[in-house]
């Protein structure tokens, strides 16, 4: 039976390896064994998912302010395909966390796509982070195997590991989905079977709100990319209008029976 760690990385041939995931995971590598190795020598975090001593997923952060208060910024988290899906980057988050509080630290943050499900669903509703801005085109266009050259948007989430939300979704507690909740966009399949929007509403002043993103955003990407850039386009329009309107992300419901095989992000007015 292959033999799992998930650690601190602790060499240079280590801090290789990331490099090697990178390239399977986006087609280059991002960020060097040389940058890894620095920042997890001065106050960084360089953590990995090991079997069998092989590095197949980590993730890297170092230190960083955000809104004046001192964090570690997740800056990448990668596993490689045929390992994704068995609770990898969740075991990983939870090394990182344990670090972070031994380092006096409250809040580690990072970016990650809001049409990307499987992100979501292990940010939001396994973790308990916040989605706490939405920033337009974050790292420019770059050559990604997963962006196919779309506008980068992207979450900023800041998880606030202190705090009781976040206790209560590492003990596996998640609230139930509300279908009766209001929608900000109804959907429908299109001839190919992909998830598009029928209708999109701004005007809704309800207390919560959901919007549903398409589950299966990678294929769409590779088979429907005008498709695609539409729903990138759409979903920065609904999200920055209703952040702009006092609401912030609070949650996220996977596919699920109770959402009829269907995802969405769940929106809450700030106090």
């Amino acid at each position: 039976m292959p033999r799992l760690e998930v650690r601190v990385l602790k060499n240079v041939d280590e801090a290789r390896q990331c490099e090697r995931v990178q390239t399977h995971v986006w087609g280059a590598p991002g960020v060097t064994r040389e940058a890894l190795t620095a920042a997890q020598k001065y106050g960084g975090a360089l953590i990995g998912a090991l079997i069998d001593g092989k590095v197949v997923g980590f993730i890297f952060a170092f230190l960083a302010q955000y809104h004046g208060r001192l964090v570690h910024w997740s800056h990448m988290m990668a596993v490689e395909a045929k390992y994704r899906d068995q609770g990898l980057g969740l075991r990983m988050k939870r090394v990182h966390r344990q670090i972070a509080l031994e380092r006096g630290l409250k809040s580690i943050c990072w970016t990650f796509d809001p049409l990307q499900s499987r992100n979501a669903r292990l940010n939001i509703a396994r973790l308990g982070a916040l989605a706490e801005e939405y920033v337009p085109d974050c790292y420019g266009r770059f050559p990604s195997l997963l962006e196919k050259g779309l506008p980068s948007d992207r979450w900023v989430a800041n998880w606030r590991i202190l705090t009781a939300r976040v206790e209560e979704r590492l003990r596996g507690e998640t609230p139930a989905f509300d279908p009766a909740l209001t929608r900000v966009n109804e959907t429908r399949l299109n001839p190919q079977g992909f998830l598009q929007n029928r209708t999109i509403r701004l005007d809704l002043a309800h207390r919560c709100l959901l919007v549903e993103i398409p589950a299966q955003t990678d294929a769409m990407r590779s088979q429907a990319m005008p498709l695609a850039r539409r729903w990138r386009m759409e979903a920065r329009r609904i999200f920055q209008h209703y952040l702009s309107a006092g609401y912030r992300v609070e949650d996220f419901f996977p596919p699920q029976p109770a959402t009829d095989g269907h995802c969405f992000y769940l929106l809450r007015q700030r106090a």
